[in-house]
């Protein structure tokens, strides 16, 4: 895991000072090792978290013989595959690092290399020769890469806004549309940034640039190719692509844990990596007390599998860290698991430098209640409705914040409304179950999910690895009939299946709990009581250059005189106010 930047350009000549400001605020991705690479017209630069060949990997990593060079941030899960036939096609290698195996790959598969690798990753490989920048990001989004454009036209890039915008050279303006989408939506989506002139890489995305002009392609997608198939052949399928994945991820120079909240997900992760491990694998958990305690399902799992086992229960001066977290954020996000994904992975970097995850396997397999009830409750109505496109729209609207009528009461001046959402679910010619399906798998999860999960690990100097997010994986589930991931109790039932052969049905298929924080009972504390007063009552917020403050103030009286429906609406704007103080922006 690293952090990386560089500029691109005719004029791209860049200050030694600034581009220490640039790698500074990029030093918690990277505390062990920083480097800076320059050519007349591009200037690379990377903090380090060393993971493989500590000694040999440092960057950003040069190819004399070609005059080309890489920063790169993330982990190629089949870097020693790739090396094999890179080394029968007759290239030699220096190092034993994953960098050096994309800098070959790149020499021979050129801007096809990133079919080839299997991992989390966002890099950059300037060819000096041709003038030509090359960009990949993986195929879910779990590593981050923007970039945005000065004045003079240069190509600014880095592993998080903070970076950009400390060249000197970009200005952040806040994009209203966006901050539009956040009320309803509570995070940025994953298809544009808070601010006009920065923007983001799309996910299984490649970019171009050349003689100042961009190019962007797209190099992978999920096809959907229905599969036949036995359920019970598809479990062993399953079983087997989940294992392999968990055997790949594995890989490192250093030891690696787990995140164990107790759920199906992170227990069959750890289950599976305890295979992998010659010794007991340490596993974290954060609990939320008497409001949401998962930590005796989290000890079960341990003690079952055998793991070394580390928890850590909040309290109420631990909710000062979701100040920190919301500053730290490079944009406004309000969920509310911010804080225990904060915290798990305070806790885990104290112990490891490499931490699985569970996250993906709600999104692969259907795991999501919400919309469950919705599709179930349309249909007891109407067996019809699944001939309506209904069901999705009616999801979306279940997950909105603000409702559209609410949000032209708080806007002082509301902007146009935004297309954020993909045209390609819109427009898409499949079920609404299946639109469900892919908004949450390609929108919510690297809009909401894997930003955080990346941004608070980052916050700790700990990487975080999700093995459910296997590229083959991935394509062999989306195929599977939907009935093999949910029935009308709820989904995952593979994982369910194969995870109920190791532990108890009881602890298997008890009601699912998320790992959001109980932001309601948070709000009625003095802590947040008082920060709250302080931030919207006491003084000019922030966000009243955006918003009209009477109907805020009205919102959080509504709260506190007894109206519980408005505590996400208190939520969602006492986080943007956190991240406009801290980012001291203004209209």
């Amino acid at each position: 895991m690293c952090g990386i930047m560089g500029i691109v350009g005719k004029e791209a000549k860049i200050g030694d000072s600034r581009l220490e400001s640039m790698l500074f605020s990029l030093s918690k991705r990277g505390p062990d090792d920083k480097g800076i690479l320059r050519f007349p017209s591009c200037t690379l630069g990377q903090t380090r978290l060393s993971i493989l060949d500590l000694s040999g990997g440092k960057q950003p990593m040069k190819d004399n013989s070609k005059n080309i060079a890489i920063t790169f941030n993330g982990e190629i899960y089949n870097y020693r595959e790739l090396k094999k036939d890179l080394e029968n096609s007759g290239h030699k290698f220096s190092t034993k690092s994953d960098t050096e195996v994309i800098l070959k790959a790149y020499l021979k598969y050129g801007p096809d290399c990133p079919k080839f690798l299997d991992g989390m990753f966002a890099f950059a490989i300037w060819d000096e020769d041709k003038k030509t920048l090359f960009v990949a990001r993986d195929r879910f989004g779990e590593k981050p890469f923007y970039y945005a454009f000065d004045d003079s036209g240069n190509f600014i890039f880095a592993s998080e806004i903070k970076a950009i915008l400390a060249s000197g050279k970009i200005k952040g303006e806040i994009d209203p549309q966006a901050l539009d989408v956040y009320l309803t939506l509570m995070y940025i989506p994953p298809n544009m940034t808070v601010y006009k002139n920065i923007h983001v890489l799309p996910p299984a995305s490649s970019l171009i640039f050349k003689n100042g002009k961009m190019e962007i392609k797209k190099y992978w997608e999920l096809e959907k190719k229905p599969i036949a198939i036995s359920y019970e052949d598809a479990k062993e399928e399953v079983k087997r692509l989940l294992k392999n994945s968990v055997e790949n991820i594995m890989v490192a120079d250093v030891e690696i844990g787990t995140m164990l909240s107790g759920g199906v997900d992170s227990t069959l992760v750890t289950h599976l990596a305890q295979q992998f491990s010659s010794f007991p694998v340490k596993t974290f958990s954060v609990g939320y007390g008497d409001y949401i305690n998962e930590l005796p399902f989290a000890l079960e799992a341990s003690q079952k599998i055998g793991t070394d086992h580390h928890t850590l229960q909040t309290t109420e001066n631990m909710f000062t860290d979701l100040f920190e977290v919301s500053k730290y954020l490079d944009e406004p996000h309000a969920d509310s698991a911010n804080l225990a994904q904060y915290l798990v992975s305070k806790l885990a970097s104290s112990k490891v430098k490499v931490a699985l995850t569970g996250d993906g396997a709600d999104e692969l397999f259907m795991g999501y209640g919400w919309y469950f009830r919705q599709w179930n409750l349309s249909w007891k109505k109407n067996p019809l409705q699944k001939l309506r496109p209904r069901p999705f729209l009616d999801y979306l609207k279940m997950a909105q914040v603000f409702t559209p009528e609410e949000k032209k009461k708080l806007w002082k001046k509301q902007p146009d409304k935004s297309t954020y959402l993909p045209e390609e679910i819109l427009k898409a010619d499949s079920s609404p179950f299946q639109k469900m399906n892919d908004y949450d798998l390609f929108f919510c999860l690297p809009g909401q999910m894997l930003s955080k999960v990346d941004r608070t690990g980052m916050m700790n100097s700990l990487e975080t690895r999700c093995p459910f997010l296997d590229r083959h994986l991935a394509e062999f589930v989306y195929n599977l009939p939907i009935e093999y991931k949910r029935d009308k109790k709820g989904g995952k039932l593979i994982l369910k299946d194969i995870l109920s052969e190791t532990m108890p049905r009881e602890f298997v298929y008890r009601k699912k709990q998320g790992f959001g924080g109980p932001v309601k009972q948070w709000l009625k504390t003095d802590t947040f009581k008082n920060k709250i007063s302080e931030m919207f009552l006491q003084k000019e917020a922030r966000v009243y250059s955006f918003f009209n403050a009477d109907y805020i103030k009205k919102i959080i009286n509504d709260f506190y005189q007894g109206n519980d429906a408005k505590y996400y609406k208190i939520w969602t704007l006492m986080c943007l106010e956190l991240w406009l103080e801290f980012h001291s922006q203004k209209s």
